[in-house]
């Protein structure tokens, strides 16, 4: 319970309702660039506050007032509207301590949690054709190069991902042939071994072939660099000893007395 009350408190209008406050003091803010990361962050921790729904349309406003059994019936505000429009405040304004600055007044116009929601969406979410030509041209030009395995696909990860979340996902077989197109020689028993699947292999386990194969090359290269670098000193040849400056080797000879 302790637990509990640190997020919740009472509610006057529904005591059977608690309110609940939203812990995103954590969350990165919402800048013009990181909006998918932005955005898993606050869908992850207020779905897992059962709040979501305050911002995906499913839980909208009940009526403001109601009739009560009176007869005549008298209009009453609705204790349900109470309780709503104070929880969505809460969230509301916890989403604004997300945004920074240049972000925030996008939305100053919005007074619910879903219509900031949505308003931040339609901002960021929808790329014009050119971004999205843009980014399917750097995923197929990505190479490994000198990157490690898990840079590398960590690199193809976020492309697809952004892709994704402006609508344009990228199948997993399209995702595997950009991986083994940027891969060099040195990965060929990885690449052969993919294409002669029947069916697709996932992203995750991709990585984990390659980061074994990573591995691989590099004990095989430590294990072969250790005698030769060996040999190669013991090869070198000695080099002679200056000798040392002495008067004589400079002095004139002596004159010939005979």
């Amino acid at each position: 319970m302790a637990a509990e009350s640190n997020f919740t408190f009472p509610n006057p209008h529904e005591p059977t309702k608690p309110f609940s406050i939203v812990p995103l003091s954590g969350v990165v803010k919402l800048t013009q660039s990181n909006y998918l990361n932005w955005q898993l962050q606050i869908e992850a921790i207020l779905d897992g506050l059962d709040l979501y729904k305050f911002l995906d349309g499913s839980h909208p406003a009940p009526a403001a007032f109601i009739n009560n059994t009176d007869t005549p019936p008298v209009s009453q505000a609705n204790p349900a509207y109470l309780s709503w429009k104070r929880q969505d405040h809460l969230i509301y304004g916890t989403l604004l301590t997300t945004l920074s600055d240049s972000v925030a007044s996008i939305v100053t116009q919005t007074k619910t949690s879903a219509a900031l929601w949505s308003t931040l969406k339609g901002t960021f979410a929808r790329a014009s054709r050119g971004h999205v030509k843009q980014l399917k041209d750097r995923l197929c030009s990505m190479v490994k190069g000198t990157l490690s395995v898990t840079e590398f696909m960590n690199n193809i990860k976020i492309v697809v991902d952004l892709l994704a979340s402006i609508g344009h996902s990228v199948s997993v077989e399209d995702v595997t042939d950009h991986v083994l197109r940027g891969l060099d020689e040195t990965f060929k028993p990885v690449i052969d071994g993919v294409n002669a699947r029947d069916n697709p292999i996932a992203f995750d386990e991709l990585h984990e072939k390659l980061l074994q194969h990573e591995l691989h090359l590099k004990t095989t290269h430590q294990i072969t660099l250790g005698p030769t670098t060996a040999l190669t000193a013991q090869a070198k040849p000695n080099k002679p000893k200056p000798r040392p400056y002495t008067q004589s080797q400079w002095s004139s000879p002596p004159p010939n007395t005979s």
